[in-house]
């Protein structure tokens, strides 16, 4: 009977039916949804949009009747006739107001306490002299630069300005109801970016907006997907209908059409499998094995076992169970592209799609040792990027391990995801940084640690040899951008409006950093922003002045307050000043730790061996502890965490800020934290410059060699260089130290060369260094193209 009830079921479902029923699926689901998209949903859009308009309005009559209630408050005040003496003591002012007297003179900044005047209040001030009543302003203000709401008075010839806390009215923003959707309270100056105060509950789609009396305050309403459904024809009859209809179709065709069996030709190794028949399973490759060394500090995974009856050894050459091929380790994975903070090399050539997708096996096994299910995916603007992603992708998920696709970003995003990631701190970054477009490579990052040096050649063991976690994991796409840009505009407060000219490079800030500054308060001339992998203008590298002369000339002709230059993938930055001065990452290193040793002294700065002399005397003369280490993003992190600095950067331009920040490398951040030093200061680029010792320097240079020649150089000027008495420091190459400068000579961990830089008291004593290096540089590498000094001075 069985046997009979299976054969039935396969008339029931014959071949011949397939194509009428997806030409019935097909023609009722196109009916419903043309139903939908012409008369049901335009009629539910305009009945949300009513209700979504009528309920903003009631948001903003509600906020607009408390305020209104201050307003009068402090008008009865003002219209009493008493003296500002007898107000101070006497008048009722609104909930924990401070109330400030400020005559003619004292208006400037810095002037009052708690608090003190600003760019922001100054001008508050100076405009409501002018005898036009000034409305409600809120603004940053106060030690902890916390929003407040803001109004002053014009009392017998002196002003009197009343500050109450944010907090006050956000406790009557809290009470208003969040289940119809997001309410936002939100401020735009004239000729100003809009800036959100506050915002609360979900909400997407339409947004009702409605501005309140007698202020620069708006109220923005968005329906939640309730408030939706509550106001909308529901959809669901339709899809009944088309459901319902569609069955009959099918009942109707199975009654009238042919029924046959497939013939014997036709049946697949599905039939088999349904039949009973035991089919080979793969077995798990990790079984048995440990991870290679460098990778063995990672948690352990138990393996599955096979299900019983599995032959194991006849699933070694069994194909995937989600039916993709697999891809057979291979040891032809170049060890050289395994450098000592990130894999870089020649995209096509060394980095190719067997080795992303090897990779991605190797990260997913990796992460799921260290306790992690999730890896975070980004990548720049290459050409090579997106295919590479993908195929690192694919070892992601055939691992077992989920990945999250971030898209095209720079690696700030990365890492910021990483940093604020609730489910995983682990992620790989598809970008060759600041290298020419032939390069890629990755930049991976496991329990918020950077990956590197030793690890990494583990990981160089691990894809050759496995073993290999295996598994379905699964992606899907995330864009944090609005969060990033939220993050920063809440973190760094611009006075005035500054103009910039941004220089992308083509690279992958080409669209986040003009918008970003824009929503800062700035006025952005772009440069080269499109993302363009062929670096059409110039290489992705703002650490070689060559390529910053378009930018120098842009500043010129626009009369910017400010350049910024930023790399490939956005985490290092140079600035040009109003004259075209280039600000070295050292000097606005510098700049930076003036700043924040001035709240926070005692803490540690850390700074790589390329950096200034000047920089070690000025953290220790602002009560710093310097901090020498390797160039690199990776051990710079890493020195980072273990000392806990709160500030570290290097000559090439990565930045780490944790002061207000979470201390990984990020051009923009590090700009915007500038930019407002400058403000704050209300100094220029020049000027700030100008402040800061100064000595005699070179830029960095590079010397072409080859690279499996490049590090034993390294070791042979160690062991035979004579530099008489100089002090030679090791951590990273040889940093020659005499008494009036430096020499350095270290190999490059990103590119074939030798990296050096001289820097001393006075072009004498430079020109001597450099003459004292090179000559025994000469003797161990007497092929060693030297550069023409005189085109770096």
């Amino acid at each position: 009977m069985a046997s009979n009830k299976k054969i039935q079921g396969d008339t029931l479902l014959h071949k011949g039916l397939l194509l009428p029923s997806l030409l019935a699926a097909v023609a009722w689901l196109c009916g419903a949804y043309l139903i939908i998209e012409h008369i049901v949903s335009p009629y539910n859009q305009a009945q949300v949009q009513a209700a979504a308009q009528v309920q903003g309005a009631a948001f903003a009559q509600s906020v607009n009747a408390r305020l209104s209630e201050r307003a009068r408050q402090l008008q009865r005040i003002e219209e009493s006739g008493q003296t500002v003496e007898n107000l101070l003591q006497t008048a009722q002012w609104p909930e924990q107001s401070r109330t400030q007297v400020f005559s003619t003179p004292q208006v400037r900044v810095g002037a009052g306490a708690n608090p003190t005047l600003n760019f922001a209040l100054v001008d508050l001030l100076k405009r409501a002299r002018q005898g036009a009543q000034q409305p409600l302003e809120i603004l940053r203000t106060g030690i902890d630069n916390s929003w407040q709401l803001h109004n002053v008075m014009n009392l017998a010839g002196e002003q009197l300005l009343v500050s109450q806390p944010f907090r006050i009215l956000q406790r009557f923003l809290e009470a208003l109801d969040k289940s119809h959707g997001q309410i936002q309270l939100i401020q735009k100056f004239p000729d100003a970016a809009e800036q959100t105060l506050w915002r609360s509950g979900q909400g997407s789609g339409f947004n009702s907006s409605v501005a309140l009396q007698n202020s620069y305050l708006r109220v923005q309403f968005s329906p939640s997907s309730a408030f939706t459904q509550q106001h909308s024809l529901p959809l669901l009859w339709i899809y009944l209908a088309a459901g319902a209809g569609l069955l009959l179709t099918l009942l109707l065709l199975i009654r009238f059409l042919p029924r046959d069996r497939r013939a014997p030709w036709e049946r697949s190794q599905r039939d088999a499998k349904a039949s009973g028949e035991k089919l080979p399973v793969p077995s798990d490759p990790l079984e048995g094995e440990a991870l290679p060394e460098g990778l063995a500090s990672a948690p352990s995974i138990a393996p599955e076992a096979p299900p019983q009856g599995v032959d194991s050894r006849a699933a070694e050459n069994a194909p995937e169970a989600s039916g993709k091929p697999r891809h057979p380790l291979t040891p032809e994975f170049p060890l050289q592209v395994f450098r000592a903070y990130d894999i870089r090399g020649i995209a096509g050539d060394e980095l190719d799609e067997p080795f992303a997708y090897q990779l991605g096996r190797a990260l997913g096994t990796l992460a799921q040792h260290a306790g992690e299910k999730i890896l975070l995916v980004g990548r720049d603007g290459r050409n090579s990027s997106a295919l590479l992603s993908s195929c690192l992708k694919e070892g992601i998920l055939d691992s077992g391990c989920n990945s999250i696709d971030l898209g095209l970003v720079p690696s700030p995003l990365l890492y910021y995801a990483c940093a604020k990631g609730k489910n995983t701190s682990s992620g790989v970054m598809v970008t060759a940084s600041h290298n020419p477009a032939e390069y890629n490579g990755f930049k991976i990052v496991l329990k918020g640690r950077p990956l590197a040096e030793e690890k990494l050649q583990g990981l160089h063991q691990l894809m050759q040899q496995g073993p290999f976690q295996s598994g379905e994991g699964s992606n899907r796409e995330q864009d944090i951008t609005d969060k990033y840009i939220d993050e920063i505009f809440n973190n760094v407060a611009l006075a005035g409006q500054p103009h910039l000219v941004v220089d992308a490079g083509n690279g992958a800030t080409s669209a986040l950093a003009p918008r970003l500054f824009e929503q800062l308060g700035c006025a952005v001339t772009p440069l080269f922003c499109e993302v363009d992998g062929d670096f059409p203008n110039h290489p992705p590298d703002p650490s070689r002045p060559e390529n910053l002369k378009a930018l120098i000339d842009k500043v010129a002709e626009t009369g910017a307050d400010l350049g910024v230059a930023l790399d490939g993938d956005g985490d290092r930055v140079t600035l040009i000043s109003c004259s075209g001065r280039i600000a070295w990452a050292d000097q606005l290193v510098m700049l930076l730790a003036r700043d924040i040793l001035g709240r926070h002294p005692g803490e540690n700065i850390v700074f790589d061996v390329k950096s200034s002399r000047s920089l070690e005397q000025l953290v220790s003369q602002y009560g710093g502890r310097p901090v020498m280490w390797k160039t690199g993003h990776a051990p710079m992190k890493t020195k980072m965490l273990e000392t806990k600095a709160i500030l570290g950067g290097e000559l090439s331009g990565h930045i780490f800020i944790r002061d207000r920040w979470f201390g990984f490398d990020d051009g923009i951040y590090a700009a915007a934290r500038l930019l407002e030093i400058m403000a704050l200061r209300e100094q220029s680029l020049d000027e700030l410059l100008d402040s800061l010792p100064t000595m005699e320097s070179t830029p960095e240079i590079l010397l072409p060699v080859d690279e499996q020649e490049k590090f034993s150089l390294i070791e042979q000027l160690r062991e035979q260089g004579d530099f008489a008495n100089a002090d030679i420091n090791t951590i990273d190459g040889l940093r020659i130290e005499f008494s009036d400068g430096w020499g350095l000579v270290r190999a490059s961990n990103t590119t074939s060369a030798l990296t050096l830089r001289f820097e001393a008291e006075n072009k004498e004593a430079l020109e001597r260094i450099r003459q004292i290096v090179m000559e025994q540089l000469k003797k161990i590498a007497p092929t060693v193209v030297v550069p023409n000094w005189e085109l770096l001075d």
